[in-house]
This record gives C-alpha cells, sequence and structure tokens, in this order.
C-alpha cells in the first residue's frame, strides 16, 4: 500500500478514529498498546480470517461488505424482524414462533430480536455494524486490500456516525453486544461472556480504551498519524 498506518499508544484523537473496533481488535489478540498495528508477519493469517468471517477476499468484496455494512448491515434484519413482531398480538406472535420451531436459525433470531427489543437505544444494533466497519478497514490495511489513508478516514465516518446515533460509550457497548449476539444467533449467556467481559474492561478499567477515550472527542480535524 502506498500509505501504512502507524499510531502512537498516546495519540488519543487517532486511537479514537479506531476505537469502535476494540473489541474484536483485544478478541483477536490486538491491544491499543501497540498502536492497532498488526505485524506484516500475520498477513496471511489475518486475510483467512476476513474470508473465513466476513466472505472478504480481495479489495472487490471489500467494498461490497463495506457497503452493505455502511447501508444495512444486521441492523436492517433486526428492524425488520422487530416490526414483524410488534405487528403481531400475542396470540399471533405465539403461533409465528411456533411454526418456526423447526428452524433454529430463524427462531433463535427471532427470540433474540423479542427480548431487546424496546431495550435498545433507539440507533438499535447498528453499534455491532459500525464496530465490525472499523475492524475491517484496519484489518484489511493490514491485509494490503485498503490504502492506509482510506482506512483511517473511513474508520473516522464511522466514529462521528456512532456519535450521532449514541449517548455515551455505555449505549454503544449495550448496542454492540446485543448486535454481536443476534449476529451469531446464539441465545447463551456463556457464548457472550468473553465479549461482555472484555467491554465491561473496556469501560471501567481506567486504562480501558473506552474509559480513557472521550466519547464526544471532536473528530472534524482528526488527522492520521504517520
Amino acid at each position: 500500500m502506498t500509505e501504512m498506518l502507524r499510531l502512537c499508544e498516546t495519540d488519543e484523537r487517532a486511537l479514537r478514529a479506531f476505537a469502535l473496533g476494540a473489541v474484536l481488535f483485544r478478541m483477536n489478540g490486538l491491544l491499543e498498546e501497540t498502536g492497532f498495528t498488526w505485524p506484516a508477519s500475520r498477513r496471511e493469517e489475518l486475510r483467512k480470517l476476513l474470508a473465513h468471517t466476513w466472505s472478504v477476499k480481495d479489495e472487490e468484496s471489500l467494498e461490497t461488505h463495506l457497503s452493505w455494512l455502511w447501508e444495512e448491515g444486521g441492523q436492517a434484519s433486526y428492524r425488520k424482524t422487530e416490526s414483524l413482531l410488534s405487528a403481531l398480538s400475542l396470540r399471533d406472535r405465539e403461533h409465528y414462533f411456533e411454526r418456526l420451531n423447526g428452524n433454529a436459525a430463524l427462531f433463535n433470531h427471532a427470540r433474540l430480536v423479542q427480548m431487546y427489543s424496546g431495550k435498545l437505544p433507539p440507533s438499535g444494533i447498528a453499534a455491532w455494524d459500525l464496530g465490525q466497519y472499523v475492524f475491517i478497514c484496519r484489518t484489511a490495511h493490514s491485509a494490503g486490500w485498503l490504502d492506509g489513508t482510506q482506512a483511517f478516514e473511513r474508520s473516522l465516518n464511522a466514529a462521528r456516525l456512532a456519535q450521532s446515533l449514541y449517548r455515551n460509550w455505555t449505549e454503544f457497548a449495550v448496542a454492540y453486544l446485543a448486535g454481536r449476539q443476534i449476529w451469531t444467533n446464539q441465545p447463551s449467556a456463556e457464548a457472550a461472556k468473553p465479549y461482555v467481559d472484555c467491554v465491561s474492561k473496556l469501560l471501567t478499567d481506567p486504562q480501558g480504551l473506552w474509559h480513557r477515550l472521550d466519547w464526544d472527542m471532536p473528530l472534524n480535524q482528526l488527522q492520521n498519524s504517520e
């Protein structure tokens, strides 16, 4: 790539641009202490990760998936199911779940949406889409499929959008965890625990990235670090 991203752990404004992806960074062994810099030796591993988890295999599929996350993402499916369930009477809703009972994926999805409906911020699970978006941008750069400046600017745009959708890190975190649970279609608390623990540390640990970084930090004049 023509432009490499080199972030310093003390450059909080630059880290703020990538902070939405902090959970996925940490869960994949990348800490903010490194300035979110993937070792060059992991390039092939990162390409396999992007291909296996998000079907991103090259620059074209990268653009397709990023556009989907930005324009629709899991939020679209969540809203569609939430709207359907809210339009049903209690009895019709019970019948609906009975019909889905033979399809575990659809049944779990509907149950999870029902569980979170009315309990999330107005912007729903967009946080999960934006967190993935930032992680993929940064990782695709390290994988050799996205220019450093583009990865930075797109992540910055996502951070700005998140600021307009959520009031603080806590709101973002709640929506993020709900979105991930719906995305994985795993209703068990055991499956969610590693991510819940990670989010808790980010929010409450004095050195946690989300604890340190101001949610309302001005992002308009952010500049890339060289």
